[in-house]
């Protein structure tokens, strides 16, 4: 983890907000007004999913997702939490180191400069916790395998895993902790 001052918070939170308030300017310019909305329901949206992650009482985890994309890496990734009410079942700091081991694995999975895009879905489901990780773009053909080994592992970890898809340009996978 690393040690974010509030003043690198606000820069980068600063940063994002001039960008989508540019791309607002120009669109209102051109008059592309539904572009304009389009961008503004994009931020709502956004914003409602930060209240969701923040309201989780989950600190350690809702730190590494809501800095995620200031950091390098070859993909995007975005979250959407399915129910807002009650917390997660699941300990922060083991939640925490977790999704970072995948973030890491994935990170040397992935072939960079391509369109990469993770979806995490995450809920309560049944008294549990469900993520629901979903990828596009590309996956280095030789990485495959230890991407595949990760997944595999985690069957010791977590309670239930469910591998929907895998190739390298796409996989879908569920978990129940």
């Amino acid at each position: 983890m690393e040690n974010w001052t509030v003043v690198d918070v606000l820069r980068h939170a600063r940063h994002d907000w001039m960008n989508r308030l540019q791309l607002i300017k120009g669109n209102i310019a051109l008059n592309k007004i539904d572009s304009v909305e389009r961008i503004l329901e994009e931020m709502i949206l956004e914003a409602q999913q930060e209240s969701r992650l923040s309201n989780l009482k989950l600190p350690h985890f809702a730190e590494i997702l809501l800095t995620f994309n200031w950091k390098p890496h070859p993909y995007h990734m975005e979250y959407e939490i399915l129910h807002e009410s009650g917390g997660l079942t699941v300990d922060d700091q083991w939640l925490s180191t977790w999704i970072q081991s995948f973030f890491h694995i994935l990170d040397s999975a992935v072939e960079p400069y391509q369109e990469n895009y993770l979806s995490i879905t995450f809920e309560r489901f049944q008294g549990k916790t469900r993520f629901v990780f979903d990828f596009n773009g590309t996956i280095k053909e030789q990485k495959l395998s230890i991407l595949s080994q990760w997944f595999a592992a985690q069957k010791e970890i977590v309670e239930d895993v469910k591998i929907k898809e895998m190739d390298i340009s796409h996989f879908s996978a569920e978990f129940i902790l």
